[in-house]
């Protein structure tokens, strides 16, 4: 079984349905695609292939699957060529994961600039092309542990590092910046793991399935840092809900934790209709 990475640059082909597509491969469901391939012919069925997304941000791998069909010839997926009698390959590809990149983080371009990743050249604008078989098996390993991690379901919470500091670029999430899953760790067993803002606790409504989630914010956004720092899990981050943490991010600036319980506090005097 042979490694390829497959191209998509936004700029070129808007792809309208890759939300609801997103959603049918997390909930297990069959999902399928035509892709074009370049001009390979060497796909052949059971080949793995990574999806990198280019052109804008957020650039790097979104989604990762087998080919069903080998590389064969159909009319160009641009229809003016089509129209026009061009012709292009394409392969039929079955995913195993696909994430939305304006709902989702995606394994940042910047991540493959290390050893073994850059003696590939991933910024290719041509799709079908062959991954190194020593490339391929940790871009395996890399995307296993990126997809399942706790960043990979949710942008604003704080993703694996081993050391406290964030901000810096190496490891980058949808924000462009480091996060850090020792200082969740300490700020829940200080505060606890219900809501800093309404008090919601998992483990009250949904048992032990429940026990223990929570989000962390972080009080001063990174993005507003720009530069590597010592996270403080006291004084910088707090436990909210999912709820409140979305809350919090609908606004730009975000919203303090005193505002959004203000919010809260006046929704809740309001006389039901």
């Amino acid at each position: 079984m042979a490694t390829f990475l497959l191209a998509w640059n936004p700029k070129r082909w808007h792809w309208n349905d890759i939300e609801e597509m997103s959603q049918s491969v997390q909930a297990g469901q069959l999902v399928t695609a035509r892709w074009s391939c370049g001009n390979s012919k060497r796909l052949q069925r059971g080949d793995r292939v990574f999806f990198m997304r280019l052109g804008q941000e957020p650039k790097g791998i979104f989604a990762s699957g087998y080919v069903m069909q080998g590389s064969y010839e159909d009319l160009h997926w641009d229809s003016e060529k089509a129209s026009s009698g061009e012709t292009a390959m394409f392969v039929r590809v079955r995913f195993d994961e696909l994430l939305s990149p304006a709902k989702s983080n995606v394994l940042p371009r910047q991540m493959l600039d290390t050893e073994p990743f850059k003696e590939m050249y991933w910024d290719t604008q041509m799709s079908g092309v062959q991954v190194p078989d020593s490339v391929a098996s940790e871009l395996e390993k890399l995307w296993e542990e990126f997809s399942h991690s706790p960043s990979f379901l949710s942008p604003e919470e704080v993703s694996e590092n081993d050391a406290h500091y964030e901000g810096g670029v190496q490891h980058v999430t949808v924000n462009a910046y480091e996060r850090n899953t020792k200082a969740r760790k300490i700020c829940v067993e200080y505060y606890g793991a219900s809501c800093f803002v309404c008090g919601f606790d998992f483990s009250k409504v949904y048992g032990e399935l429940g026990d223990g989630f929570i989000h962390v914010h972080h009080l001063r956004p990174l993005s507003e840092i720009k530069q590597e720092y010592q996270v403080d899990p006291i004084n910088d981050l707090r436990p909210v809900c999912p709820n409140c943490h979305a809350m919090i991010h609908r606004r730009t600036p975000p919203l303090s934790i005193k505002e959004l319980q203000e919010v809260l506090n006046n929704a809740r005097l309001q006389p039901a209709i």
